[in-house]
């Protein structure tokens, strides 16, 4: 054997020996097995995340309500007195609601009966006011208490007519007001809520339009 053909062995058995070493040191990399980058780490996905509580709100589907209010009443030239009474409701849809009310309040002439003038056989005089009206939610949301207390609530318009009777008179009225209601269950609701009772009078011997602004609070019920 010349030199040429040993140096050509001596070059295949370096490759032979190349090759197999590096077919030892390599094996398959399974889905689960973990990737080391520097050293041991954890599972690249980590599956137990934290999961919030989440309460569904259970609101009544019944399109009654029905309840209470009291509040104060500003007749224009004779002061501001109480007046409560009570409210029925239809939700025709989610946006539109009918409500029908009764309500009672008095009048006073005091401060004319002061300066020697008095304009009713008695100071206090009944007030009683019936009326129909249609509301309409405009901005529905949550009312927030706090970072932990939320609950379901609407802004809504409200207009209407009906009739005012007082000192023995009944005068057409009309009525302009806006609110809002918030629910504090799945069949309490609570109204805060101001309007404007507008008619014509004339207690003061000359017949005017008369703004009487009102401001109460109503308790209902879903039913």
């Amino acid at each position: 054997m010349n030199i040429r053909t040993t140096r050509t062995a001596a070059v295949v058995v370096a490759l032979l020996m190349a090759a197999g070493c590096s077919n030892h040191g390599t094996r398959t990399i399974d889905a689960d097995d973990e990737v080391v980058v520097g050293g041991p780490s954890g599972p690249v996905i980590d599956p137990e995340l934290d999961r919030r509580d989440i309460n569904r709100p259970s609101i009544d589907t019944e399109n009654w309500e029905a309840g209470g209010y009291i509040g104060a009443l500003n007749v224009e030239d004779f002061g501001t007195k109480p007046i409560y009474g009570l409210r029925a409701a239809y939700h025709v849809t989610e946006d539109v609601f009918l409500e029908g009310e009764y309500a009672r309040s008095e009048i006073s002439d005091s401060s004319f009966r002061n300066l020697g003038a008095p304009l009713f056989e008695s100071e206090d005089e009944d007030l009683t006011a019936y009326n129909l009206s249609v509301g309409y939610n405009i901005l529905p949301g949550e009312v927030f208490v706090g970072s932990r207390w939320a609950r379901a609530s609407a802004m809504y318009l409200n207009f209407g007519v009906g009739n005012t009777e007082v000192v023995g008179e009944d005068n057409v009225t009309y009525l302009v007001g806006f609110g809002l209601r918030s629910l504090f269950n799945d069949w309490l609701s609570l109204r805060l809520e101001a309007r404007d009772r507008i008619f014509e009078s004339d207690l003061l011997g000359e017949n005017e339009w008369k703004h009487n602004f009102e401001v109460g609070l109503t308790v209902g019920a879903f039913f």
